[in-house]
């Protein structure tokens, strides 16, 4: 199967700056590493949007969130276009709203097909501008996509709420999967509201502490199980998921995270199986880090990778 890099340098839902520098990292590394990665894969470099953060934020309970309607959608088609070619989409983020696109891509790619998503996080990402106590669209990724509409305490504009609509509807109208269908893997940082969504609809969650105590393959075979019902999945992996003795250099580094070798083999197993259509890369933060280490870590989470998807 051939492979394709998606540079999708957008750190609009961020608080802090610098995961769009999250590709450029990679590629200093793999110089550094002697690391054939990007001469592996052709790359598409997609405009980003970064330039709103200058602006006036006019939407407090989800800055900056008009920024991402052009953004998303060009990566929802990005990633669609590939699908459609049996090329399999590596989405280099940026930090983790990019989901929308990629997600949203996927299910325009496959729209009768039912769409599976394993979410290795450290966060739930469920909040809405009803809830969100930062305002930072890259913690309300999977609410949208599943067109979770939990109220809260914030009282969103109506202008918010519209373009949320308009996000809501890129690639195919309506929700991209069932909370059924997702899988937590590492969680461990979440909000009483996003706490509640989970328990409502009895979404799969897998700790850091079961990964470690029943080892890599047993959780993959559990989390396959699970979206045994699923035709396709995406796999969605944000950095924070690691734990911060391996690197800082992420916006919300949480204690008791995933080690190297964990997310390695859990990356393996996933990427080897038929269904999976997507990965995500997201939130390597250069500008938060030291020595680049986030980065050089991550690279060799990423490289075995690619003989593993040629090999389909």
């Amino acid at each position: 199967m051939e492979v394709r890099l998606i540079e999708a340098a957008s750190e609009i839902g961020a608080g802090k700056r610098g995961a769009s520098m999250g590709m450029a990292a990679l590629r200093v590394a793999a110089w550094k590493l002697g690391s054939e990665l990007f001469g592996h894969a052709e790359e598409s470099i997609l405009r980003d949007e970064n330039d709103v953060l200058y602006e006036d934020d006019k939407t407090p309970n989800a800055h900056h969130i008009d920024g991402l309607i052009r953004f998303e959608s060009d990566l929802a088609y990005e990633v669609y276009k590939f699908l459609r070619h049996n090329i399999f989409p590596v989405v280099v983020g940026g930090d983790h709203s990019i989901a929308i696109g990629s997600v949203s891509g996927t299910k325009m790619a496959y729209p009768d097909q039912r769409l599976g998503v394993v979410w290795i996080d450290a966060h739930a990402d469920l909040h809405t501008p009803w809830t969100t106590p930062s305002g930072n669209v890259h913690g309300m990724p999977l609410a949208l996509l599943m067109n979770i509409e939990k109220r809260g305490k914030n009282r969103p504009r109506v202008f918010t709420m519209d373009t949320w609509d308009r996000l809501r509807k890129i690639g195919v109208n309506g929700p991209k999967l069932k909370p059924s269908d997702l899988v937590f893997i590492g969680l461990r940082d979440y909000e009483p509201e996003e706490a509640a969504i989970i328990q409502e609809h009895g979404i799969k969650v897998i700790t850091v502490q079961e990964v470690r105590e029943r080892g890599v393959e047993a959780i993959l075979r559990e989390t396959q199980a699970h979206l045994a019902a699923c035709d396709k999945v995406h796999v969605s992996f944000d950095v924070d998921s690691l734990d911060p003795s391996i690197s800082v250099g992420t916006g919300t580094p949480v204690p008791n995270g995933l080690f190297l070798d964990e997310a390695r083999g859990l990356l393996a197993g996933l990427c080897a199986d038929p269904k999976t259509a997507t990965l995500d890369v997201v939130e390597i933060n250069p500008a938060l880090d030291s020595n680049n280490a986030m980065a050089e870590k991550v690279l060799t989470v990423l490289e075995p990778l690619y003989d593993i998807l040629r090999a389909r």
